[in-house]
């Protein structure tokens, strides 16, 4: 159904306010979403902040007319869109909602910032959605929105139940703080049949001035004042949203902003507003330092840049030059825009402040060369004192050694585009020095000394890029290059390093053309040749980024395309650097980048071809999150992220990134710094620097401090406060095997469980258990029989070390039981990364509160769960792992396979709160070589632990190297090895055999009733048992295979095997037997007993 257009007539914007109320009050059924145009685009937004102040002033006084119908009162400002989810927290504070709800806001950006969610793509809350819907689930409404997102918003995805038949309706706009966006048509007509805004809503709203309907000639006028005050009231808008007070923001400052930007906008002058908007209104002095020194012009001028969509169209640039251009306080001889066409006899007028000028660009000069003349006689008549403050030239030529504008003496800035030196043609070896030092030789070079804003864009003027030019620029804050090949940044070796004297640059962005020469139509005297052999380094020195280590309040550098460079070296950026961009379009010949030790780094973009790229170094930074999904490395070997306390999240390649080296540590900033000092180059750095390893090198020679490892032990270090950074590290692979060590920096012990608070047995079951156990260990281990086997190692593996530091908050959430929630839960508990389980071949997990699962739950699909590479197994001291050890496949996943093939070692210790090892569902039917080459299996101190592995049916080769098992101190343990069949049904099969197995160590386990489940254990080959404690158990191996038996019996005399068992009395005399002819009679057996009987032994565990 066609979108309903409505044109209302005002004379300003209170009339148009009252327009509105009028409209709401009397509209039917069926108008729920009501989009308001304005009058041309403009004024939308202050007539709906008047709509939305007068409907809540009324609300007051009794509920009549629009007042009593619409109800309550919604206003949302959303003219700057940020994102859904903060418009939701918007519509919740409107509502004020209870402070647990809106606490959701906060936890969920916390979720969201390590998943790396970007701020714009956050979503609604589904909770905060219902308590919105609740909220107004019984009252009228009408929500008054200013939407700066470009397109229509379903505010029922927020919550907020849009019903016109119950009175709950939205008024909004798309329209506000000079923010038109290109897509919707703004042009001559008051309502146009297409509107992008407006075609999802049930009503169009526009706006057309009275006088429009009058007659006179007046009329154009009246119109053009009517617009003029609607585009003030916007500017008052813009100018209250900047934060900035009066007298430094005002809406005339604005207004002024707007007409500078609208007036430059028809010419082809080449203007990167993105970079430089803001800096026009400083240099040009619209905008100006706070009276009361609180902020500078740089700020108030990118506060008002964040607040305005400066994206004009021509057609609206046009529209606001005409209705502006009246204004007295507006002088537009203060800004001239001229061509060469119309600048023959021009002369720059006395009190103009920025002069720009460009070659005419007729159809005939399309393909040749643009550049015209730039007449000296334009400046002859300004003198040392002149107004002028910005000049943009494009496509002129000039004599570089005296320049046209040499006696401006207060430019601040200067943009150069596709100029060309008007002398080049007969310059000669001796003209060549000229041209470097005639400049500096009159005044001094004046011109220069006052300028904040540089940029050169395929200007070979190199002169200005020498050491001694920039040394004499000392208030230069910006410096932007861009030309053909290496030579800005040959240029820029010659002014950087020891005793450059850049003091305030601010910002250095340079983009290189991916030619290695510029076309010849565009330099008609060549761009190589004696002219570059003026200031021009030796050529390799392109590639190496140039030191900029001594530039001291640097804060931002942007590179675009720099394709030749093969480095950024450790200590060639500031520490003062905050931002970093590095742009290229063609593959690149970078392999290291290194921005160690830039404490104050927090943006960082890598985007385009990096083939070559091998290390990335950002240690000691402030990185939050570090986006490489627009790096294409593929080659990328070594990462190293060490001392990045503020890390959160990692966005990797499209492409699986396949690491040999990767180091991170988010558990301290100590390394920040790296022993470097503030405003020293990097060639001081070397000179003053002493000969410890910590500080020459790589980031790999470095010391970490971690239980005196350093980063040359490990090719995987990985050490991080938030064991939520795991989650960045799932499409992490390593091409080795990994011999795995994790830990955490705070141990367990008896203070930490002595402050928690509570009664439940499994509490008093861990404290039991960590209180005694560092106490107690000698007399512990003295109960074990056999000692852990020392791990097996290979020269081709590679050293993995994980250490989480278990945090307060989360070590009381887990040890006190206090998370009310499954969310609650999941952000204090801790699983390891998937490189863990696709990679290691050995695995020690120990003294960890926070890790509850190993690696852990979903996303299962994207996790190889098998095992298949690892081969020795030790988990201790970890009070939180919980539930099932291992993570297992969901019932969907019924493929038969091979788990834990390789698994020769196994030992589990101390781990209180773990039900299961391994367990699964029935239907789940894993492969026949399952858990084939287990030699040894050992376990203790796990209380509430009920069976370690099963044995189905269709793992027919489970544990067939299995030699020694050993089981200490298990209370709840029932079974070893249950089965997924009946006890009639196992009875009717072969006995389970254990053809290996030679010891069983079982010690304190009451509730243990079988071994291997309802299967006769068959173990032919065992020699030595040792039980205590296990009053429950009835059965016992069979050590006698008849059957193999009788096949011998004819050839040779067949003595049952003797099994040493040292047990208890009473229990042995209490154990069931199958016979002689089963192979399973006390005869097998030689029992010797201990001292104690049970009498004077306790029936349970002693930690229950």
């Amino acid at each position: 159904m066609p979108t309903e257009r409505i044109i209302l007539k005002a004379d300003n914007i209170d009339g148009a306010a009252e327009q509105i109320i009028r409209f709401l009050e009397d509209s039917d059924e069926g108008r729920d979403v009501i989009y308001f145009h304005g009058c041309y685009g403009f004024g939308a937004s202050a007539i709906l902040k008047t709509v939305a102040e007068r409907l809540r002033s009324s609300s007051g006084s009794a509920n009549t007319g629009a007042t009593g119908r619409l109800g309550k009162i919604i206003h949302i400002d959303f003219s700057r869109w940020q994102s859904k989810r903060v418009l939701q927290k918007a519509i919740g504070e409107e509502l004020e909602l209870p402070r647990q709800v809106m606490a959701l806001f906060d936890k969920n950006d916390e979720e969201d910032d390590f998943d790396g969610v970007e701020q714009s793509a956050r979503g609604v809350i589904p909770y905060v959605k219902a308590a919105i819907m609740k909220e107004l689930s019984d009252c009228s409404f009408l929500v008054v929105l200013h939407n700066g997102s470009g397109s229509y918003i379903d505010l029922w995805e927020a919550g907020v139940p849009v019903i016109g038949q119950l009175s709950r309706r939205v008024l909004w706009t798309s329209r506000g703080r000079f923010w038109h966006h290109a897509k919707d048509w703004h042009g001559e007509e008051f309502a146009p049949a297409e509107l992008e805004s407006a075609r999802l809503s049930d009503v169009s709203v526009f706006l057309a001035p009275s006088p429009l309907f009058r007659s006179g000639r007046v009329k154009f006028l009246q119109i053009v004042t009517f617009l003029r005050n609607f585009m003030y009231a916007e500017a008052e808008e813009v100018a209250m949203y900047t934060g900035v007070p009066e007298p430094d923001m005002t809406p005339k400052i604005v207004m002024e902003c707007i007409f500078y930007r609208a007036l430059l906008s028809g010419n082809d002058h080449n203007i990167n507003w993105e970079f430089h908007v803001s800096n026009y209104w400083v240099c040009d002095g619209i905008i100006q330092d706070a009276t009361d020194g609180g902020r500078s012009a740089w700020e108030i001028g990118n506060a008002l840049k964040r607040n305005v969509n400066w994206d004009l169209c021509n057609r609206c640039a046009e529209g606001i030059c005409k209705v502006l251009s009246g204004e007295q306080w507006i002088r537009t001889n203060r800004w001239v825009s001229v061509t060469s066409e119309n600048s023959s006899k021009f002369q720059v007028p006395c009190q103009a402040t920025s002069f720009f000028w460009t070659a005419a660009t007729p159809s005939s000069t399309i393909g040749q060369n643009r550049t015209r003349v730039l007449e000296d006689s334009m400046f002859e008549h300004l003198d040392r004192c002149s107004s002028l403050r910005v000049i943009h030239l494009s496509y002129c030529n000039f004599s570089f050694s005296s320049p046209p504008f040499l006696s401006c003496n207060n430019l601040r800035f200067l943009m150069l585009d596709h100029c060309k030196d008007q002398d080049a043609q007969d310059r000669g070896e001796e003209k060549k020095y000229h041209h470097r030092s005639n400049c500096s030789q009159q005044d001094g070079g004046a011109c220069f000394r006052s300028l904040w804003v540089l940029e050169l864009s395929y200007t070979d003027w190199y002169w200005l890029l020498s050491k001694d030019t920039l040394d004499l620029m000392v208030d230069l804050r910006e410096l932007h290059v861009k030309g053909f090949g290496n030579r800005s940044i040959n240029h820029l070796h010659r002014c950087s390093g020891a005793g450059s004297n850049s003091s305030r640059l601010i910002k250095l962005r340079m983009v290189v053309d991916g030619s290695n020469k510029a076309p010849g139509n565009d330099d008609d005297h060549g761009t190589s040749g004696d002219r570059n052999e003026q200031v021009s380094p030796p050529v390799v020195a392109a590639l190496s980024f140039p030191d900029l280590s001594s530039w001291h309040i640097l804060k931002t550098v942007v590179l675009d395309g720099c394709g030749d460079l093969e480095q950024i070296a450790y200590n060639s950026m500031p520490l003062s650097l905050e931002s970093f961009t590095l742009i290229s379009n063609v593959d690149t010949k970078i392999k290291i980048i290194s921005f160690r030790g830039c404490a104050k780094l927090k943006g960082l973009l890598l985007r385009g071809m990096f083939y070559c790229l091998v290390e990335l170094d950002i240690s000691g930074t402030s990185i939050k999150t570090l986006d490489l999904s627009a790096t294409n490395a593929i080659y990328l070997k070594r990462l190293f992220l060490l001392g990045c306390g503020e890390l959160r999240a990692i966005q990797w390649p499209a492409r699986d990134v396949s690491l040999e080296v990767l180091c991170i540590d988010t558990t301290t900033t100590t390394h920040a710094a790296w022993g470097r000092e503030e405003g020293k180059s990097n060639k001081q750095q070397e000179a003053t620097a002493s000969d410890s390893p910590s500080r020459r090198g790589s980031s790999s020679a470095i010391m970490c401090g971690k239980e005196g490892r350093t980063l040359i032990d490990s090719d995987l270090y990985i050490s991080i406060r938030d064991p939520r950074v795991f989650r960045s590290l799932t499409p992490l692979r390593h091409t080795k095997g990994l011999q795995v060590e994790i830990s955490s920096t705070t141990t367990v012990n008896k203070q930490q469980v002595a402050d928690v608070n509570g009664s439940s047995s499994l509490q008093a079951d861990c404290a039991s258990i960590i209180m005694d156990v560092s106490e107690m260990s000698v007399p512990m281990r003295s109960m074990w029989l056999w000692h852990c086997p020392p791990a097996p190692t290979d020269s081709h593996w590679a050293k993995c070390y994980i250490n989480i530091q278990d945090d307060e908050t989360r070590t009381g959430l887990l040890l006190k039981g206090t998370a009310t929630t499954t969310r609650q839960l999941t952000r204090a508990a801790t699983t390891l990364p998937d490189l863990v389980s696709n990679g290691a071949r050995t695995l020690h997990l120990h003294d960890s509160l926070s890790i509850t699962c190993v690696p852990g739950p979903a996303p299962d699909a994207e996790r190889n769960l098998d095992w298949d590479r690892l081969q020795w197994c030790r988990l201790e001291r970890c009070p939180n792992l919980e539930g099932v050890v291992f993570a297992t496949r969901p019932e969907r996943h019924r493929r038969i396979a091979a788990l834990f093939r390789d698994l020769q070692t196994f030992w589990a210790s101390q781990l209180p709160k773990a039900r299961y090892i391994w367990d699964w569902s029935p239907l789940f039917h894993h492969g026949y070589f399952s858990f084939e080459h287990l030699a040894f299996l050992h376990l203790d101190y796990c209380p509430r632990l009920v069976h370690v592995l099963p044995l189905y049916t269709s793992n027919t080769h489970g544990c067939r190297s299995l030699e020694t098992l050993e089981i200490v101190c298990c209370g709840d343990l029932r079974e070893v090895f249950p089965s997924n069949s009946s006890e009639s049904q196992q009875r009717e099969h072969q006995p389970r055999k254990f053809p290996r197995l030679k010891r069983i160590h079982l010690y304190e386990l009451p509730k243990l009733q079988r071994i291997c489940g309802h299967y006769r254990m068959l173990a032919p080959n065992l020699e030595t048992m040792r039980i205590r404690g296990c009053w429950s158990l009835r059965h016992l191996p069979v050590v006698h295979d008849e059957a193999e038996s009788s096949e011998k019996e004819s050839s040779e005399d067949i003595t049952p095997p003797t099994v040493d068992l040292n047990c208890e009395k009473e229990w042995w005399e209490r154990l069931e037997w199958d016979g002689k002819k089963a192979g399973h009679h006390p005869s097998h057996y030689k029992p010797t007993y201990s001292e104690y009987n049970k009498k004077n032994l306790l029936r349970a565990s002693v930690l229950r």
